[in-house]
């Protein structure tokens, strides 16, 4: 052998033997570790970046959360939190990590991880720290599961009504199961409770049923069999919508009309929209649509604890079915609307004649 292939083989072997010291030193108690050789040292520090990945090794309410972290130059400790709620409440012991890995893959044992629980990844070194996205984690069973039917287009519920929830066991075993409905309300910060209702009994099919009375704000809801490893449905958001009434009268010559109502709960200085139908043809199609138009705006006045009131009189130039609309921001609520009321359009008052003195 030359001394050039010599020279050349020493580097081979070398380079090799850099490679796998590397992979040693990535590999640590309970995560799976990679790094990218061909990218460069961390030159500027900074707060870790951190994901949150997927569930493996579910026994019962056992798990391994996993996510995968880049310490970002500095060492790094890690946890994850896990909870009903996207308070979460809970926490898995912390570990720690090096500044010289460039990414890894983590995983930290829990125990107590209920279908319907949120959970996320949270990293700290000396620059700050950062937060995984939440995810929810929902156990997979092949004996049964809870379905609710309910659409996502499904309009909000009024405020003050009654819901009406159904649903299905579906599986082997289904029939004349108790269930058990919880809800948490708006912000959904705090744990799911019972709603105080009496457990329903699947029927031969599986079908169960729940009235929710008097709901005053947005809520989840989700239902869970009475077993001692009980069997949890997808949690399902109800929107509540403000309750708006309309009413109209015309003044005594016909020339005026005055529309009036109330919105419930009391929304004080809240803008109320007063809209027709409007029959619209879509640009390059040859049917006709129908959306609602503004037609007049008014606010919302202070009338009792529980409601407020509205009231405008104006001519009204279109004859249609209007209703009244309250837009709300983001919050307990939603916005809402009234029924539509037939409205006449009202004539012009009689000009006075101008007579010459």
């Amino acid at each position: 052998m030359t001394s050039r292939m010599l020279r050349k083989h020493q580097k081979t072997t070398t380079a090799t033997r850099t490679r796998r010291l590397l992979v040693c030193t990535l590999a640590l108690t309970g995560t799976a570790a990679w790094a990218s050789s061909g990218q460069a040292a961390i030159t500027h520090p900074g707060v870790p970046i951190v994901s949150t990945a997927g569930v493996a090794q579910v026994r019962g309410t056992s798990a391994q959360l996993q996510g995968s972290i880049n310490p970002n130059g500095a060492t790094t400790t890690y946890y994850f939190q896990f909870g009903p709620t996207v308070a979460y409440g809970a926490q898995t012991t912390s570990a720690s990590l090096p500044a010289s890995i460039i990414k890894i893959k983590v995983g930290r044992p829990v125990s107590g991880l209920l279908s319907g629980y949120h959970y996320r990844l949270v990293a700290s070194n000396s620059f700050g720290t950062a937060y995984g996205h939440d995810r929810t984690f929902f156990a997979r069973s092949s004996r049964a599961r809870i379905v609710i039917a309910r659409e996502r287009t499904e309009p909000p519920t009024v405020y003050g009504s009654t819901l009406t929830l159904r649903g299905s066991l579906v599986g082997p075993g289904s029939a004349g199961r108790l269930l058990v409905l919880e809800r948490s309300p708006f912000p959904f910060l705090a744990p799911f409770e019972e709603f105080g209702a009496a457990p329903a009994t699947t029927s031969a099919a599986g079908a169960f049923l729940f009235r929710v009375p008097s709901l005053t704000a947005n809520t989840q809801l989700r239902v869970h069999t009475l077993d001692p490893r009980p069997l949890f449905s997808p949690i399902v958001t109800i929107h509540v919508a403000a309750r708006v009434t309309l009413k109209v009268r015309k003044s005594k010559n016909g020339t005026l009309v005055r529309l009036y109502g109330t919105v419930t709960p009391a929304k004080v200085g809240a803008r109320v929209l007063l809209q027709v139908i409007k029959a619209v043809r879509p640009t390059g199609s040859s049917e006709r649509t129908s959306r609602f138009a503004t037609q007049f705006a008014t606010v919302a006045k202070r009338a009792t604890r529980s409601f407020s009131r509205f009231s405008l009189v104006t001519r009204v130039k279109r004859t249609g079915r209007y209703r009244a609309y309250v837009p709300l921001r983001k919050g307990p609520l939603v916005s809402g609307t009234s029924r539509t009321v037939f409205v006449h359009a009202t004539p012009a008052p009689p000009r006075k004649s101008k007579r010459k003195p």
